[in-house]
């Protein structure tokens, strides 16, 4: 199989840069890319101005607390468009909150994780997360999803 290519959505590069190493750590063959805002996420699905031409995402882990559109906002986008209806979208928040996750998965996640505050856990749930994503799930063809 190809690699595995993860769409990161979220304003901070730290969390980037440790999910990065989260995923070396892990030993997988997925593949980061990371976006700092939801309007770049869109657009980044979408393959559209910087973005067009780039590589398709199997799965995308966004952020809920961004400036300017929200995580809410960004899930919302995405499931207004045919062509991203199905792609699936784990969030990943430091937001413990029941209504912040209740929402999310009304608004059409297919996951919630609260953010693990030490790198072990950390570690350890990017590792779990992407191997059921990769390895347990059997997602659509990504080419079919046009």
């Amino acid at each position: 199989m190809s690699e595995f290519h993860i769409l990161l959505v979220d304003d901070h590069a730290s969390d980037a840069a440790l999910f990065e190493h989260a995923l070396k750590q892990a030993e997988t063959r997925a593949k980061l890319y990371w976006v700092a805002s939801a309007e770049e996420g869109l657009e980044y699905l979408k393959q559209e101005g910087r973005f067009a031409g780039g590589a398709r995402v199997r799965l995308v882990v966004s952020d809920l607390s961004m400036p300017g559109m929200d995580g809410f906002e960004f899930l919302t986008e995405l499931r207004k468009n045919p062509a991203l209806k199905t792609m699936p979208v784990v969030v990943m928040s430091s937001s413990r909150s029941p209504r912040d996750v209740l929402r999310c998965y009304r608004l059409g996640a297919n996951s919630f994780i609260t953010k693990p505050m030490s790198l072990e856990t950390f570690v350890a749930t990017i590792g779990t997360l992407v191997r059921y994503w990769l390895d347990i799930v059997e997602l659509p063809d990504p080419a079919m999803m046009d």
